[in-house]
């Protein structure tokens, strides 16, 4: 099992954003950002898989303009003050694991699964996940600011699935993000399935889970190895 970082194992802190966004002068809460954030992800997808690393603050300002407009309701200088805010924050945000990630990367381990994570991060991910307490529960992490390749280039996966030491045609990928998550792993031979709580990609055609445990539904256990 494959897994991205940035809104599958960790998720924004919706509610430091919610307080950064409520300074700026447009009242919000943390479910509402949360709720917000989710909508907007599919609006990113046209800018993904075709814009490098390097050039990310134009996705991540993207990313932020698209999550203040679901919130609405606020003049532009509000806003303003609210993307820059939130901006200057962007690089520390994504540090909360989702309620099951936990339980969800164990139960995987405890039934024979190798477990890995994958993600377009700055060569940094791995302390974030080691920070979060995730990495013990992790086989490896491939981080594209180490490897010097990014998703969706089908290399980042096939190299993942080797130093794990399975096939691709044997691992399943859960990401957040249609162009990059499905796409990608698509590409090196992998299943893929998409993280969507809210089936805010309706019409993106790819199976979908609600949490992360919803994967132990899903999954056989593995032959032994």
């Amino acid at each position: 099992m494959l897994f991205d970082a940035g809104n599958t194992l960790l998720w924004i802190d919706h509610a430091r954003v919610a307080k950064i966004i409520t300074a700026a002068g447009l009242p919000t809460t943390e479910a509402a950002v949360r709720d917000a954030e989710m909508r907007a992800r599919p609006r990113l997808d046209p800018l993904l898989g075709r814009v490098p690393k390097r050039e990310s603050p134009h996705v991540f300002r993207a990313h932020i303009a698209f999550i203040l407009e679901h919130l609405g309701g606020a003049e532009p200088d509000v806003l303003e003050r609210a993307a820059n805010g939130v901006a200057d924050a962007w690089g520390t945000l994504w540090i909360c694991p989702p309620p099951d990630a936990h339980a969800t990367l164990r139960t995987l381990r405890d039934r024979g699964y190798a477990t890995a994570c994958v993600s377009n991060s700055n060569g940094k991910v791995d302390r974030l996940l080691a920070a979060a307490d995730l990495d013990v529960l992790l086989d490896d992490v491939i981080d594209s600011g180490a490897l010097g390749i990014e998703k969706p280039d089908p290399r980042i996966f096939t190299i993942a699935a080797e130093r794990i030491g399975i096939p691709p045609a044997e691992l399943m990928y859960v990401g957040d993000l249609h162009a990059l998550d499905i796409v990608g792993p698509a590409r090196a031979g992998m299943h893929a399935a998409l993280l969507d709580p809210l089936d805010a990609f309706a019409e993106f055609e790819a199976p979908k889970l609600r949490t992360l445990s919803d994967l132990l539904d899903w999954l056989p256990r593995p032959p032994n190895r």
